[in-house]
Formats: structure tokens, sequence, C-alpha cells
């Protein structure tokens, strides 16, 4: 029996409690709740997370082509190419959200089957997004090192077949997986899990200002009285306190108190109690986990002098990891073994993240073409403006021109223009 005892000891926890209250850790922060749907209601989460998932989406997609000689060629027409730029407005813009927030992000490849000399050949067809949140895995398998093979399944209605009581099972094949913080190499965890408690802090810090608006600057204190009142009376009393001066609209009233009664109020000034500090390091700290420099949220916070050094932070230390994840996974399922072998790989294009001030990219153009990396056209194309006839390197001798079409190269400042030895001339001076 005293062994018996000594496990029930232990298997029962003791609950604090105050004031008659019990006390749980589920109760922290006021029980709040972590799920996508609060999280999007903190502005700074809401700003860093619509921020980086309109950044992601709104960068284009290429697939290139590396050469023997290591030249590198876009390739244009390409049917996988239009389906993750003209129609992955959507898809891309969940599947980045999800990635963030889950740790996971599906989409779902569906093909065209056609049958050429006897043999089905698979074209990809459509690219589906299937929200993270109504995807689950139903069984892993492990080969005692590793898990090896897993089955995911549409935990929402959408995924039933018509007329049968069965839900819409994927394997992973099927699926274009994008995982960010893996726990294997079939499912991961997002802010949402590693961020719960910093959330929780957010989301009980806006419930509390909430609520010191919704009380005004009176009700909150403590009432006294001479008489001894019942439970109920003290209800009575508390909500009519609070209905005749409760609230910000209310906050200017003049406080009339019976014979026997008084009031002690309690200073609840946001300044008196470091809330506004305190919500700034929650801010910061919500910034720091999406890894957005708070620079790009608060102008409070303007880290870098300018625009482009703000947007370079920003790719290198927050869009890159999630490009290079999202790349890796588009070569891995889109691409054939011969296309790979072949040097083909997808690419976004982030030239336009760092298009930063008129002033700056002007200035960073006009170097490309000093030191003869761009082409005047190349140049102009950048900067939006139509091209001239005679598109020519400069190079030095300040400036040589070269024609890169009829291998012309051209010295200005030498009888107005002289041409060199493609023509079988020298260059001679009078």
């Amino acid at each position: 029996m005293g062994l018996l005892n000594l496990f029930e000891k232990r298997s029962t926890e003791e609950k604090t409690t105050i004031g008659g209250v019990e006390i749980t850790p589920n109760n922290s922060f006021g029980g709040m709740v972590v799920n996508e749907k609060t999280v999007t209601q903190i502005p700074t989460a809401s700003a860093c997370l619509d921020l980086t998932v309109k950044t992601v989406s709104g960068l284009p997609i290429n697939l290139h082509k590396e050469n023997a000689d290591g030249s590198i060629e876009k390739v244009l027409e390409d049917k996988r190419v239009f389906l993750l730029n003209d129609e992955n407005e959507t898809f891309m813009k969940g599947l980045v959200k999800d990635y963030l927030l889950y740790g996971q992000a599906f989409l779902y490849k569906r093909y065209d089957v056609k049958t050429v000399l006897g043999e089905p050949m698979k074209s990809l067809k459509e690219l589906n997004y299937l929200s993270a949140k109504d995807v689950a895995i139903v069984n892993k398998y492990h080969d005692g090192i590793k898990y090896t093979h897993a089955e995911y399944q549409l935990t929402t209605f959408t995924g039933q077949h018509v007329g049968a009581n069965e839900r819409k099972t994927f394997h992973p094949d099927e699926l274009l997986r994008v995982i960010n913080i893996p726990v294997n190499d079939f499912e991961g965890e997002g802010l949402l899990k590693h961020g719960d408690k910093l959330f929780k802090q957010a989301l009980a810090e806006i419930e509390y200002t909430n609520g010191i608006y919704e009380r005004g600057a009176l009700p909150l204190g403590i009432l006294r009285t001479t008489a001894r009142l019942s439970q109920t009376a003290i209800e009575r009393l508390r909500e009519a306190w609070a209905k005749l001066y409760g609230g910000v609209k209310n906050s200017a009233k003049t406080v009339i108190l019976e014979e026997g009664m008084s009031f002690d109020k309690i200073s609840m000034n946001p300044n008196e109690i470091q809330m506004n500090e305190t919500m700034s390091r929650t801010d910061s700290k919500i910034c720091t986990l999406f890894g957005v420099p708070e620079s790009l949220i608060s102008t409070k916070a303007n880290k870098y002098n300018t625009v482009g050094q703000n947007s370079l932070h920003f790719l290198k230390h927050t869009i890159a990891p999630i490009l290079v994840d999202i790349e890796k996974v588009l070569n891995k399922e889109l691409l054939t073994e011969k296309e790979k072998s072949q040097g083909y790989y997808f690419r976004f294009d982030t030239s336009e993240l760092l298009r930063a001030t008129e002033k700056e990219r002007t200035e960073s153009i006009a170097l490309g073409l000093e030191k003869g990396l761009l082409t005047i056209n190349e140049a102009r194309a950048k900067l939006d403006l139509p091209k001239i006839d005679d598109d020519v390197f400069m190079w030095g001798l300040n400036h040589v021109l070269y024609n890169p079409k009829t291998k012309e190269m051209t010295v200005p400042n030498t009888d107005g223009g002289t041409s060199n030895q493609e023509k079988g001339n020298d260059i001679t001076h009078e």
C-alpha cells in the first residue's frame, strides 16, 4: 500500500491557488491560444509575415541551363516556368506562409498522362496548393536508422472522395514538399511552435492594453463600503460601477459616492507600468523570430542609411534561405534526372528586390557600364529605357567602344572614331 501511495503522490500535481482561483500552467498569459488566426492579429507578426510572403511570391522564377563552356542561358519556352510564374499568385503565397508558420508546405502535382509509342508520358498540368493545417501524416515507416516513407492525408471534407467515406491520401512523390525546420525527412516545425511563448506574451499584452481602454481611468481600484454586503449585492455594485464609469467614453465623468462609500484609485498608466517599453521589446523579438530587420517594420528602428542596404540585409539573411529551400525542392521534384545531368536548374530572379532608390539604381548601373560589364542597351533595359541602334561595350582608354556583334572596336577620341583591325586596317594618326 505504501508503494501505491508513493506513486499516487508522484502523479498528483499540487495546484497553486490565489484567492481560491486555481492557477495552472495553461493559464499563462491569460490562456492565450496561438494559431494562424491569432498570430496574424499581432500587428508586428502580421507585418513580418506579409512582407516576407509578398516579397518571395513576387519574385520571378526562371529555368536556366548551364552549358559545357560555363555559359548560362535562360529557358523561355517551358510549361513549368509558366506554372511557376503566371499562375503562382495563390499557391506561392500559401507555400511561403505555411513554410514560415507550420514549418512545412505542400503543393499537389497534377499531371497529364498520354501514351506515346505504347509508353505512358507524364507532363505537369497544375500545381495545387494544400494548406498545411489540413494535411496530416498518417503513416511513417522507419528502417531502424531513419524514416524512409510516409503517407499524408487531408483532414478536411474537401479531401474526401465523392460518394465514398474515404479521405484523400498522398504519397511523398505526389507532393512538392518544402520543409523549414526539419524534424525528419517528412515533417517540419515552424514559428507557431518555436515562437509559442513569445506570441502568447504579445497577445496578452494586446489584451491587457485593450482592457485598460475598456475600463477607462476610474473604475480600476478598490471600492469600500462600511455596510456588509452579500455576494449578490457585491456583484450588482460592481456591474453598476462598471456601467457608469467604465470605458474611455466615461473616463471623464465625476464620481459621486453615497454615504459610507469610498474609492481608492489604482493607477494603471501604461508609462508607469512600463507597458510601452515591454511591448516595444516584444515587437523587436518578433522581428528577430521572423528574421526581418526591424527597420523594415518600424521607422523608429532604422539601422541602415539607405533603402538598398535594408533590402540587401533582408535579401541575404531573411529571403535567401527561403529561396534556397524552394529552389532545391523545385529542382528535385520538377526536373528529370536527364535534365539535371544536362545542367538545368530553377532560380529566383532577385534583381527586382535590389532596385532600391532611383539614384542608387542609376549609380549601380552606371558603374557596371563604366567597367564594361554591361552594354549600353543592357544598362538602358535595367532603367526601362528603349534600346539604341548600335549596342556597344565601353572599355578602357577612356573609352574604347566594342561591338559584340560586328567585333568592331572603335576609339572615339582618335580622328573622331577609328575602327580596329577587323577591316584589315591599322589605326593611324596624321
